[in-house]
């Protein structure tokens, strides 16, 4: 849900523009964890292909952590996600606005076009100019099948023929499915509360996630629930009138606990998974959905921090009305870049990556916009339109 769709569904008319304030932060927030995305994305193209070794005078930690950040953003996005979409709920004092059919109507309009068309554009361009072998990142998504187009097209790509067409693709198969548990936490937070609902949802997501670690089912990280389900109690302390969040929320130190949550989570990395692997993220993605969860309740409350006004600073947010976008396409884009610029211009692994976090930067940016329009924004509502 776009900040302008919450905007209108949260708060009534006399406090719009303040309301408006307090949730530009939400578009910085979308921007700033889109473009960690791509960061870890263009390291790992600058350091790949036929130029050489995974890297060469960087040391190999440092890419494993541009990957790990990359996972770290994309939870970031899942609690952001839970966040949005309680305020509705919040308004409509426990009712999903609508029904739940209504629900799955936004949803699908608001998601799916946008999703459809890069799936589209990604297979058009993989069987025209990026299909072939480059020994890059994009060697996976070109790996493409009638089994990968079904899995894709049924949105259950996180689970099956993972990575192939475009590898950002898996999280927006875990969101959607996420989605349709939704109806029945907002009706278990009506019978049992928000506090112990989320605990129920932490519990089972993690508990589910290490069940199946060993099987192709983890790949839809289902710790995923707990951390939508923290994002919904972060909108319920940063909104709800019910004296237990009121008193939650008068906390005035939520600022350091995600400092405290950050700092703890990426410092522990190093020292209990040096040799990190894929099944070690639930480890961790704990303490990012307490960052998360901190950070939304600060920015959401203090209007005045610091926090607050940098992810409300007017390029962040305006990046954000199309992070969904560049989401999406920002992968493909790289490929392009790399493979008919970089490639034949000589660039070494530095030149290439400094090339990337610029030029292409911009580039990507600029096409991601164009997706926006012509794609995306047709489907928002009037008056996210009208903000983007």
């Amino acid at each position: 849900m776009d900040s302008a769709e919450v905007r209108a569904a949260q708060a009534p008319p006399v406090a719009a523009a303040k309301t408006a304030f307090h949730l530009a932060h939400i578009d910085g927030l979308r921007a700033l964890a889109a473009l960690l995305v791509y960061v870890n994305h263009a390291y790992g193209q600058s350091w790949s292909g036929i130029k050489g070794e995974l890297p060469t005078r960087v040391p190999f930690t440092w890419f494993r952590s541009t990957l790990i950040t990359g996972h770290f953003a994309v939870t970031v996005f899942i609690a952001v996600s839970g966040f949005c979409l309680a305020l509705p709920v919040i308004r409509g004092d426990g009712q999903l606005r609508g029904g739940t059919k209504e629900f799955f109507r936004r949803r699908a309009r608001r998601i799916l076009p946008p999703y459809y068309a890069a799936l589209a554009l990604c297979l058009l361009l993989i069987a025209t100019i990026i299909g072939e072998p480059t020994g890059s990142l994009w060697d996976v998504p070109i790996e493409v099948d009638w089994q990968a187009i079904v899995a894709h097209v049924l949105l259950v790509q996180d689970i099956f023929r993972t990575g192939r067409i475009n590898y950002v693709f898996w999280s927006i198969a875990v969101e959607w499915q996420i989605y349709f548990l939704f109806p029945l936490m907002v009706l278990l937070a009506r019978r049992i509360g928000i506090l112990r609902m989320a605990a129920c949802a932490l519990a089972l997501g993690f508990a589910l996630a290490f069940a199946v670690m060993d099987t192709r089912i983890y790949r839809a990280n289902p710790h995923y629930i707990g951390i939508f389900a923290l994002g919904v109690v972060a909108a319920y302390v940063s909104y709800s009138k019910d004296p237990v969040f009121e008193r939650i929320r008068s906390f005035r130190h939520f600022g350091l606990v995600a400092a405290l949550a950050l700092g703890l989570t990426l410092g522990a990395i190093p020292v209990l998974s040096p040799n990190f692997q894929n099944t070690d993220y639930p480890l961790y993605d704990g303490g990012i959905g307490i960052f998360a969860f901190s950070a939304l309740v600060l920015t959401s409350t203090r209007p005045n921090s610091l926090l607050t006004k940098f992810f409300a600073l007017p390029p962040l947010v305006w990046l954000g009305t199309f992070s969904y976008s560049l989401y999406l396409m920002h992968a493909p884009i790289l490929q392009i870049l790399w493979q008919y610029a970089a490639m034949p211009l000589g660039l070494d692994n530095e030149a290439t990556f400094v090339a990337l976090m610029t030029l292409g930067l911009g580039v990507t940016i600029a096409a991601s916009y164009g997706f926006f329009r012509v794609f995306e924004r047709p489907f928002m509502s009037t008056v996210a339109k009208a903000r983007a």
